[in-house]
């Protein structure tokens, strides 16, 4: 819980500091890898490892497709 506490205030702090999405998301980036560090099953180490490795284009890509039609 204090975790999602911690990133709550980070994401906060920066998107009202007029960071730029981008900044916002490698900065989140971070977070998740500190996360990941903290896991002990390898699977799920290599699973976090790889997720908070998806480049801000990618990410970007992957949101217009949830996108609806419009």
């Amino acid at each position: 819980m204090h975790t999602k506490y911690l990133v709550s205030i980070v994401l906060l702090a920066l998107l009202s500091s007029g960071c730029s999405t981008r900044t916002a998301y490698l900065s989140g980036l971070e977070l998740r890898r500190a996360q990941c560090d903290k896991l002990t099953d390898l699977q799920e180490l290599q699973r976090c490892r790889a997720d908070a490795r998806q480049s801000y284009e990618d990410y970007q890509r992957a949101q217009e497709t949830l996108k609806p039609a419009q």
